[in-house]
């Protein structure tokens, strides 16, 4: 299967997620997000009026929303002609957001234009995760900043979702990454960690293991435990 047909199936598979949960999202998580975003930047940088902040990858209203500090966010997504159709996501967006139809991989934006990019768990739902990265890199100013929020897997659960992924199992997920290809990705951009912080593979796969949903027991038990990576970059 071709990269761009694998792409196409997670495309149509967001879509309808999110179709089938429409009257049932409130977008408070967004909100909780904003909340740890802002808490997890602000020693580093302080969000004004005057910030350009871009979310790649916005979903049905994005963390953006609830960056109220700034007059000048943007977001992207694929499926934005969708999500901007929706009555319930419409009715929980910030109309000051100028939410626009693009791709990570060509961002319509003029070059060290952003002092902030939001990026949480984007790349796996990418058509090609190194081009969203140039992208990135060429639309943030220069010692500027990018919020990178994304799970990794270790060796065993990394091969159990190649063969999920292969078999579009998970249609959702076309990239599973590990730390270290993280990291290479990071350095091959020229960004500098400047901070960072993971939730841990134990404490995911106990609540996984606890949970009452079946699919979060069968990871548990195929041991395809997630680790929730959380950096903030500054380019160089």
């Amino acid at each position: 299967m071709s990269r761009s047909k694998r792409w196409s199936i997670a495309q149509s598979y967001e879509k309808d997620w999110w179709n089938e949960r429409a009257k049932l999202i409130d977008f408070d998580f967004y909100k909780n997000y904003a909340i740890d975003l802002k808490k997890f930047i602000s020693p580093h940088f302080k969000i004004n009026k005057d910030s350009t902040i871009l979310e790649v990858g916005s979903g049905a209203g994005g963390i953006i929303t609830f960056i109220t500090e700034s007059k000048n966010r943007y977001a992207i997504d694929p499926l934005e002609k969708f999500y901007s159709n929706v009555e319930s996501f419409n009715q929980q967006r910030d109309p000051t957001v100028n939410y626009q139809t693009a791709m990570g991989e060509e961002l319509p934006f003029e070059n060290e234009y952003f002092d902030l990019i939001i990026m949480d768990n984007v790349l796996d739902h990418c058509d090609d995760p190194k081009k969203v990265m140039l992208e990135v890199a060429r639309v943030l100013k220069p010692n500027s900043f990018i919020y990178f929020k994304q799970n990794t897997y270790h060796a065993w659960g990394k091969f159990v979702r190649y063969l999920m992924e292969f078999l579009t199992i998970d249609r959702g997920h076309p990239f599973t990454f590990s730390k270290i290809q993280l990291i290479q990705m990071i350095n091959k951009n020229g960004f500098n960690v400047i901070k960072k912080v993971s939730v841990g593979y134990g404490s995911t796969w106990k609540r996984e293991f606890l949970s009452s949903n079946f699919k979060d027991k069968l990871k548990a038990f195929l041991f395809v435990t997630r680790n929730k990576r959380i950096f903030l970059l500054r380019n160089n």
